[in-house]
């Protein structure tokens, strides 16, 4: 198959049990949008795209001038969910 149908991304020998990944998969991991058709790969890309953004979030928490004395675990909890409010906001 060529990319134009839909075959392999990363074609491998004949016989083996890998397939391969198809060009969709590939795209959907690579500019992590889970829209790769495959439900766990899909889950996959949402959670590092969510840890992503918690990361991101907790960045500028520490960076704030204006942090308060709160713990590390409220910081972390609220990074969460901002991150989760930004995937929401991604639909």
């Amino acid at each position: 198959m060529t990319k134009e149908t839909g075959g392999p991304a990363f074609p491998v020998s004949p016989g083996s049990a890998f397939h391969g990944l198809s060009l969709r998969q590939y795209a959907a991991i690579k500019l992590k949008v889970p829209d790769s058709g495959t439900d766990w790969l899909d889950e996959m890309i949402t959670n590092s795209l969510r840890d992503d953004f918690a990361a991101k979030a907790m960045q500028t928490y520490l960076n704030s001038s204006d942090r308060g004395e709160f713990e590390e675990s409220v910081w972390a909890q609220c990074a969460y969910e901002m991150a989760y409010a930004m995937l929401e906001a991604r639909k």
